[in-house]
């Protein structure tokens, strides 16, 4: 019998944990881009994890275009106003909530007392340049014109996701309002169909993919640096568990159609995968056939709320920057930040999250704005760099999750039921 996909990601992952063990302890401090056990070296199985993620980034643009033409282009018109005012109140009550979890665990646990920040920022140890991330401030009117494409075509050759999905809904919009636009979306239709059945064949794949990244993820992690910030990495992982199946299974339970069991059964794979690939938008394949396939949600709803959770619906990423704003608080400043400043760390971070970038370390480059609103050192970003990674992977595990726990939501409470699209009736003209 063959192994479901699910069984085979897990073992992958397993596997992959146990050889970047072996790796990792001929790099201790996590210096090595590259270890090697005897003559096999760590690039030698990277590449299949590479591979994976090419793949799946090869088809997130078409997905996002095709699925978000195709949901919004079947929504009645009227309904649009009130499924997307829903759907920014779900998504933006969901991250306060979250930011104030990740509150709650920082102050309970005080990570930052346990880390001498001066002295390491100091010394330089363990640090690394982060003055990529951001050289100067943005207002708000700059931020809301770089949600509109100048010019789509470079919009989809940088991956620039906000744009894209703003162009998509106009595009959407526009074809409901011209003569046979019909016939236009039934080409999208037949588009994302075919584009899923690409992410059958990429998701085969997967257990390899899983087994590289992993492997990789462990072997330069560095033993050391986790052991330092040991206490940083519990408590962003405690609060982000609490948040995934304490919080999260009461929201379930109490504003879906399913059991908390039933949607962590049939979310595995969703889940696995956004962990080994630390993306939310290289899951958005996987997420949107997970919702229309398992959860039975229409694909004008799931093609509407998926890819925008994945840009706007940051969950683990509000609970992530908040700990690690007070942590370095904590471990820089003299005295506590004051509760109305913890306040404005929630607020920069609902603010900052407003568009992250669903890429493996993404919410760095929003760290940086909420950083300069307290008046931390941006260098003490660095200083955590070699051991985000694994928790980039939990944190989008989160992203991922509440993005469908928010489809299931808007699903059940928008009123929007599901139609069947005749593509073949359409493209021959007929008029129903």
């Amino acid at each position: 019998m063959k192994l479901a996909l699910h069984w085979r990601i897990f073992i992958g992952l397993i596997l992959g944990a146990l050889l970047g063990y072996v790796f990792s302890l001929n790099n201790l401090d996590g210096s090595d881009p590259n270890p090697a056990i005897g003559y096999l070296k760590l690039d030698h199985i990277t590449w299949m994890g590479d591979l994976f993620l090419r793949l799946l980034k090869m088809i997130v643009i078409p997905v996002i275009i095709c699925s978000l033409v195709v949901g919004v282009g079947h929504l009645p018109i009227k309904s649009l106003g009130k499924i997307g005012l829903l759907t920014l109140v779900t998504f933006k009550g969901q991250m306060l909530f979250a930011a104030l979890v990740g509150l709650f665990f920082v102050n309970l646990i005080k990570p930052g007392s346990y880390v001498d920040l001066h002295a390491i920022l100091d010394k330089g140890a363990g640090v690394e340049d982060v003055h990529f991330i951001t050289e100067q401030e943005h207002s708000i009117s700059e931020i809301l014109l770089s949600m509109i494409p100048s010019n789509i075509f470079n919009s989809l050759s940088d991956g620039a996701l906000i744009q894209v999905i703003v162009f998509a809904i106009f595009l959407a919009v526009a074809l409901v309002s011209v003569k046979n636009g019909d016939r236009i979306l039934a080409y999208f239709k037949i588009a994302l169909d075919a584009i899923l059945v690409m992410t059958h064949w990429i998701m085969e794949l997967a257990p390899f993919g899983v087994f590289a990244l992993i492997t990789k993820t462990v072997a330069i992690g560095g033993i050391n640096a986790i052991t330092k910030y040991s206490m940083f990495m519990f408590t962003a992982i405690a609060a982000l568990i609490c948040m995934l199946f304490i919080i999260g299974s009461i929201i379930v339970h109490f504003f879906t159609d399913y059991s908390p069991m039933e949607f962590f059964g049939k979310m595995r794979e969703v889940m696995l995968t956004a962990f080994s690939t630390s993306s939310s938008a290289a899951t958005i394949p996987v997420t949107l056939e997970t919702m229309e396939k398992e959860f039975g949600v229409p694909n004008r709803v799931a093609s509407f709320v998926i890819p925008l959770g994945a840009t706007m619906n940051m969950n683990g990423a509000a609970i992530y920057e908040s700990i690690v704003t007070l942590f370095v608080a904590q471990a820089w400043l003299p005295e506590p930040l004051p509760l109305d400043q913890q306040f404005l760390v929630v607020a920069m971070v609902l603010l900052a999250t407003f568009g992250t970038p669903g890429i493996p370390h993404g919410s760095l480059v929003t760290i940086a704005v909420v950083f300069q609103a307290v008046g931390l050192p941006l260098e003490a970003i660095g200083v955590i760099l070699s051991i985000d990674r694994v928790l980039d992977m939990t944190r989008t595990m989160v992203n991922v999750s509440f993005d469908s726990i928010s489809c299931l939501i808007l699903n059940k409470y928008s009123g929007i039921e599901d139609e069947e699209i005749d593509t073949d009736a359409i493209l021959q003209g007929d008029d129903h």
